[in-house]
């Protein structure tokens, strides 16, 4: 009995706990251009569609692929897609957002890419 009552415990209090920070990544190559798959909690589904909006009306710079010095790898073309939001949130946002990307590079990413979102803002993704 004892036993039960801790987990139901443990299990309470893991229920409690903001959920990790989640910014994962897929891509697929298509000719010479990665069309990139975006997972972040570091921003809502409103900032996202804004952004895309912004980015759209050409009023904000592509977002940018970038190396671990800062260095542009390759830069978003296209519409920045809005998939959908996401339950997992980071930095105190209660949601994320799922978001589509196409970059002009045959450079395939792995294990590890940074996007710049803007001058202040560059996210590390992790493959999924």
């Amino acid at each position: 009995m004892k036993i039960a009552a801790f987990l139901l415990a443990l299990c309470l209090f893991a229920q409690s706990l903001p959920a990790a920070c989640v910014n994962r990544f897929v891509s697929r190559t298509e000719r010479h251009i990665q069309v990139v798959t975006l997972l972040t909690g570091r921003l809502t589904f409103q900032e996202a569609q804004l952004l895309a909006d912004t980015i759209g009306k050409r009023q904000a710079p592509p977002l940018e692929w970038v190396d671990d010095h800062g260095k542009t790898i390759a830069k978003q073309f296209g519409d920045l897609k809005v998939v959908r939001p996401m339950p997992v949130g980071c930095d105190g946002k209660s949601s994320g957002v799922v978001l589509i990307a196409w970059f002009a590079t045959a450079i395939v990413p792995s294990k590890k890419i940074m996007v710049k979102v803007d001058a202040n803002t560059t996210i590390a993704f992790e493959q999924q």
